[in-house]
């Protein structure tokens, strides 16, 4: 209690706003490691933020592109499926005993000996 001798009162110290006030800054610094860490740590979480924004942004523009090229990629796939079918078709065809006979007659005019001819050397 403190005493007021000019005035013979007594006052407590009960609670006054400087009370207060230090309660309030004695109560915000009990975040475990500080202010200095917590502020720290909020700087480098939003520098991260804003990295880990922009890489998504370019990871989206990259993601399109590459998915573009794929899809080309694919249409000459199927393509080049459908020709490599037709030509071992063709290829076949070509290559059947009828289809030599009749080149070798037409072009090179090479017979097969009939059953009544006789063949020599």
């Amino acid at each position: 209690m403190i005493i007021n001798p000019s005035a013979h009162t007594m006052t407590s110290p009960g609670n006054s706003f400087r009370r207060r006030s230090v309660a309030r800054r004695k109560f915000g610094l009990s975040i475990p490691g500080g202010k200095v860490l917590w502020l720290g740590i909020a700087k480098i979480m939003g520098i991260a933020s804003v990295f880990l924004f922009v890489a998504s942004f370019l990871l989206n523009g990259s993601l399109a592109r590459v998915t573009e090229e794929i899809n080309v990629i694919a249409g000459t796939h199927s393509e080049l499926l459908n020709t490599n079918v037709l030509l071992r078709a063709e290829k076949a065809m070509l290559f059947s005993p009828q289809t030599v006979g009749t080149l070798a007659e037409e072009q090179l005019a090479i017979h097969i000996p009939a059953s009544g001819q006789y063949k020599k050397f």
